[in-house]
C-alpha cells in the first residue's frame, strides 16, 4: 500500500509531521522536495530594518529583497542609509534571510562591516553637499 508522510529535516533529524505506522524493514523512498517560502518578502524587510535599528543605526533600513536559491531559499535585503532631508543615500551592504524559518544570516563581522560602509557612505554624501 502506498502513502505519502511528509516529513521535515531539521537539525540532522528527519522528523515525520504525522503518526508513521510501518512496520519492521518495510522499504520507505524518499522524495525531497526543495524548501518552502515561508516567509514573506515584506517580512524578511521588516526583520532586517528592525535588526539594523536595534543594532545598528536609526538611519538605516531595509529596501526590496531578492530570492535568492543555493541550498536554500533566502531572501537578501539591501540595507539603505538614509537621511531625514534627503531620504536614501545609498546601499551599505545586505542582510540575508532564511525564507523558510525566517532567521536572519547575520555576523557581528557583517555588523561591522554595515557600519564601516554606512560611514564611508555619509563622509562622500557630506562631502558632495559641501561642495
Amino acid at each position: 500500500m502506498d502513502k505519502i508522510i511528509t516529513a521535515v529535516y531539521e537539525h540532522g533529524v528527519l522528523r515525520p509531521l504525522q503518526d508513521v505506522h510501518l512496520h519492521e524493514r518495510e522499504t520507505v523512498n524518499l522524495h525531497v522536495l526543495p524548501p518552502r517560502v515561508l516567509i514573506s518578502a515584506a517580512a524578511a524587510r521588516r526583520k532586517v530594518s528592525r535588526f539594523v535599528l536595534d543594532e545598528i543605526s536609526y538611519l538605516m533600513g531595509g529596501e526590496q529583497p531578492a530570492l535568492v536559491k543555493t541550498d536554500r531559499l533566502y531572501w537578501r535585503v539591501p540595507v539603505v542609509l538614509t537621511y531625514p532631508t534627503q531620504g536614501t543615500v545609498g546601499t551599505v551592504g545586505f542582510i540575508d534571510v532564511d525564507a523558510e524559518t525566517g532567521d536572519l544570516m547575520t555576523t557581528s563581522t557583517l555588523v561591522e562591516e554595515l557600519t564601516h560602509n554606512a560611514h564611508a557612505l555619509a563622509a562622500r554624501s557630506t562631502s558632495h553637499a559641501a561642495s
